[in-house]
């Protein structure tokens, strides 16, 4: 009880970590965390997202959010576009997906500590649950006809592979293999913010 009582209160150090970072810095994917280079050479190891899943579990969020607004002003107009069970149903994805990212994410808003970008993993796994339940809603509720169907299913495939090809570009800094040379290491700076290590040769 003693050592958890310190944890909880004591106070945040004067000097920040390096890769310390914001809550609404992980959002945006805006920090990295390095924690291992090679001696000799420009292999390391990162803790850095996939921003293209990244991006399309926030989209997710976002996608959310809009559709559960414009049901709810419908059915206060008495418009329901949804039967009782597929509401329920609707209700219940946003109840553990959209509840389980803001219990995860939103008291760390309140810290005072120094916090880092793994804090934000559990609350980025509920958007990852979030967004197959989202496409699953809108290809059996919002799309009736088949060419719509196939349309979704083709930018759903079209996304797929865009994650797969941001994977194994940056699996080289998830894992320290290959090593790259400094131009492609750059290459992968996609955000300034992103501290990515290298060695001229």
């Amino acid at each position: 009880m003693e050592l958890q009582w310190k944890m909880l209160t004591v106070k945040q150090e004067e000097s920040e970590h390096k890769y310390s970072s914001a809550p609404l810095e992980w959002i945006t994917m805006n920090t990295n965390i390095v924690y291992w280079l090679h001696a000799s050479t420009n292999a390391q190891i990162h803790l850095i997202g996939n921003p293209v899943s990244w991006g399309v579990a926030n989209l997710s969020l976002l996608a959310y959010q809009l559709l559960a607004t414009v049901y709810m002003l419908r059915r206060r107009r008495g418009l329901k576009d949804l039967t009782d069970g597929a509401w329920q149903q609707f209700v219940s994805v946003g109840v553990v997906c959209a509840g389980g990212w803001m219990m995860n994410f939103l008291p760390f808003l309140l810290m005072d500590k120094t916090l880092f970008l793994y804090h934000y993993l559990p609350a980025l796994c509920y958007l990852y649950l979030l967004s197959p339940a989202l496409l699953e809603h809108v290809y059996t509720h919002l799309l009736s006809s088949g060419t719509p169907r196939r349309a979704l299913c083709v930018c759903t495939s079209a996304v797929l592979v865009s994650i797969f090809t941001s994977y194994w570009n940056f699996s080289p800094l998830t894992y320290g293999s290959p090593e790259l040379s400094a131009n492609q290491l750059q290459a992968l700076k996609w955000r300034d913010s992103w501290d990515i290590l290298y060695r001229r040769r």
